[in-house]
């Protein structure tokens, strides 16, 4: 038995070559990634079809894509967040600015402006819009754009525009909507007195820093007033209203002016 055991050659057991199979599989398939590329980039699809730009409202959608760089047929892949962001920062009405992709081609810029609070009229004659921050927006003329904030023709004290800016930035939309001009009255007593003139006929006087906290009452104020009446409604400490022709001076009650109590 011994004999036979010692004529059976030894085998020896083959192990399969994994190493150089799986190296051939890495290098066709790195070869046909090379290919789509090549494909892709050289093909419409690897090229910006289409700009849009949603949420501009100050400026027009040319001048944002032609501030931010970005031209039809550039690469798609080649479009960088940060590269658009930092073109359109000379257009100070802009807050910030996102971008998103869709495939193919498309491009979108997501704008978020400052908010317009009221208009400027410039010694120029043109219109400008003034923003939340306090900034008249020189850049935009707004001659030929509807009057949809409250306008001011009159106004001394340029230092106080920030604080006026704020201050109707904090009114609710229907509110803001409701004044249709606003005017720098300053007194002896108070360099921040002003007189607001409302779409619905109502003059509404205060002042500056107490505007954001008492003109959100106006409308449930007007609506205790007599129906038709108008006239001027002073808006301090107390609100209290004076029918045109009743009196000259709304500034201090009388006995023929209403005081009016805040909506509780």
């Amino acid at each position: 038995m011994a004999v036979y055991e010692e004529r059976i050659p030894q085998v020896k057991e083959q192990r399969p070559r994994r190493k150089g199979n799986r190296k051939l599989v890495f290098l066709l398939v790195l070869f046909f990634l090379t290919v789509l590329i090549i494909v892709f980039i050289r093909s419409p699809y690897s090229k910006v079809q289409e700009i849009q730009v949603i949420g501009n409202d100050i400026y027009t959608a040319e001048q944002i894509v032609q501030q931010s760089g970005l031209v039809r047929d550039m690469q798609f892949l080649n479009v960088w967040e940060s590269s658009v962001q930092n073109n359109l920062q000379p257009l100070e009405g802009i807050k910030s600015v996102t971008v998103s992709r869709s495939f193919p081609g498309v491009i979108r810029l997501h704008v978020t402006e400052l908010k317009r609070v009221a208009f400027w009229n410039g010694q120029d004659g043109n219109r400008y819009p003034l923003l939340e921050n306090g900034k008249i927006l020189k850049q935009v003329n707004f001659a030929d754009r509807v009057v949809d904030r409250p306008l001011i023709s009159s106004w001394s004290a340029p230092e106080l525009l920030p604080n006026l800016a704020k201050a109707l930035s904090k009114l609710t939309p229907n509110v803001l909507a409701e004044i249709s001009d606003i005017t720098l009255t300053p007194t002896v007593y108070d360099k921040q007195r002003v007189t607001l003139y409302m779409r619905d006929g109502n003059e509404v006087r205060s002042v500056v820093y107490k505007l954001d906290k008492m003109l959100n009452w106006y409308p449930a104020i007007v609506a205790e007033l007599p129906a038709g009446t108008k006239g001027v409604l002073s808006m301090f400490e107390q609100p209290w209203f004076v029918p045109y022709g009743a009196a000259n001076d709304a500034d201090k009650p009388a006995d023929n002016q209403q005081q009016t109590d805040k909506p509780q």
